[in-house]
């Protein structure tokens, strides 16, 4: 997403862009938005990407498929 911002978009645009606008191109109705009836996949963050976007490489933990994962877990999971 930092290169989206270097490229001009604003923080909020790029992660709109890389979220709600993507499932919208992909016609995925079930995607890219928090609410009822969509699919609960996300990435939390430790800070705000809005105010800087390399936050987006501070994750907090994931959920996926509604189980929890957290860094470290799954950087286990990608030594494998």
């Amino acid at each position: 997403m930092s290169l989206l911002v270097a490229a001009g978009l604003t923080p909020t645009e790029a992660v709109t862009a890389a979220t709600r606008k993507g499932a919208e191109l992909l016609r995925a109705d079930s995607l890219g938005r928090v609410a009822e009836g969509k699919v609960a996949d996300l990435v939390v963050l430790d800070a705000n990407p809005v105010k800087d976007i390399a936050a987006t490489r501070h994750i907090a933990w994931v959920m996926f498929r509604g189980r929890i994962l957290y860094p470290d877990s799954l950087r286990k999971t990608w030594a494998k």
